[in-house]
């Protein structure tokens, strides 16, 4: 049997015991998810940023460094940019559908945002084999730019990938609650910003 407190004048009385612990226990489930993939994220920042530190050191030290807007296909690039920042915004808006419970909006923003996430795996594809059958091949091992730029596009590549195919199994699953989506869209906003820095150095930045 519960008990209750006195409460303001007109208010309802506050019950104590199991309804107060259930409701901790909720929250706690409820942010459980959000904190694993925060802490596994602040992890994987370590590997970009690690990955764009060999970058800089490279970069500086190199007696001639090559002009990425001679070699890269920057407009490309940047289209590729404005789909992956354009899907940031379609996963916020998946999210808030699920919220409040409108399915049909939901599984229309989810799904644009699969295909975007898509649309920018299929440009780097169309990137990479331009570089490497190009009039000008460049492959892995063709100098330091080269390399540097594999490792890290294709390391981000990965992400998004891996984001893709978390999204897709998500969207054809029989039910996906709101909170799993939560989660999701915490790594995907994660994988649209380090893009960001990833398009601004590599492929924006100047060579002197």
């Amino acid at each position: 049997m519960s008990t209750s407190e006195v409460s303001p004048v007109g208010a309802a009385p506050i019950e104590r015991g199991a309804v107060r612990v259930g409701e901790g226990e909720g929250l706690e489930r409820a942010s459980a998810g959000k904190i694993g993939m925060w802490m596994f994220l602040a992890t994987d920042a370590m590997g970009f940023a690690g990955l764009l530190m060999v970058y800089a050191v490279l970069r500086v030290r190199a007696d001639q460094w090559p002009d990425a807007q001679e070699r890269l296909a920057v407009l490309q690039a940047a289209l590729m940019t404005a789909a992956l920042v354009t899907s940031s915004f379609t996963m916020t808006l998946a999210v808030r559908a699920a919220r409040a419970g409108r399915r049909k909006a939901r599984d229309a923003w989810h799904a644009t945002t699969v295909v975007l996430g898509a649309a920018f795996l299929a440009g780097q594809v169309l990137e990479y084999r331009h570089l490497v059958t190009g009039p000008a091949p460049m492959g892995l091992r063709t100098d330091l730019f080269a390399g540097t730029f594999y490792a890290i596009t294709g390391y981000h590549g990965l992400h998004v990938l891996a984001g893709v195919l978390i999204l897709a199994g998500m969207l054809l699953a029989p039910r996906t609650r709101a909170r799993s989506l939560e989660v999701a869209a915490i790594f995907w906003h994660f994988v649209d910003l380090a893009w960001i820095p990833i398009f601004t150095f590599v492929y924006l930045l100047p060579s002197s």
